[in-house]
């Protein structure tokens, strides 16, 4: 049998961490969940995981400080940044995120299976770029 693919799943809400976790569950991943980005950094070094979705504005280190953190540590591995804000300081979160190494990003509210495709799509591409 197949492994699943392994997300860690970083978001400072419980509601948005437990019901993105089990959307992304049902559509068959295994989730790993951190309430924020020091939990998370230590949760991807210490598993292997395939994918990483991560809120932009949490608490402490924030999702443009972790993207970066992530991007430096794991510059392979996909990225898709989530959040309830359109803009940030002004500008556009996706264009933000973009710029700082996610591969993809949605603002909230979206559906566990947006979610699910798109870490589906990143997923494909790159295995698609390593061979």
């Amino acid at each position: 049998m197949a492994a699943r693919t392994r997300v860690c799943l970083v978001d400072d809400d419980i509601f948005v961490r437990d019901a993105l976790a089990l959307g992304l569950s049902d559509a068959g991943f295994e989730v790993l969940t951190a309430p924020g980005a020091a939990a998370g950094f230590d949760l991807v070094q210490r598993e292997n995981v395939d994918a990483i979705v991560t809120d932009m504005n949490m608490p402490g280190t924030d999702g443009s400080e972790f993207i970066c953190e992530l991007r430096a540590a794991w510059p392979y591995l996909p990225i898709v940044a989530i959040s309830g804000a359109i803009h940030l300081q002004g500008r556009s979160t996706c264009e933000i995120a973009t710029e700082l190494g996610a591969d993809g990003t949605l603002i909230k509210p979206f559906r566990a299976r947006q979610l699910a495709d798109l870490l589906n799509t990143l997923l494909r591409d790159s295995e698609a770029s390593r061979n």
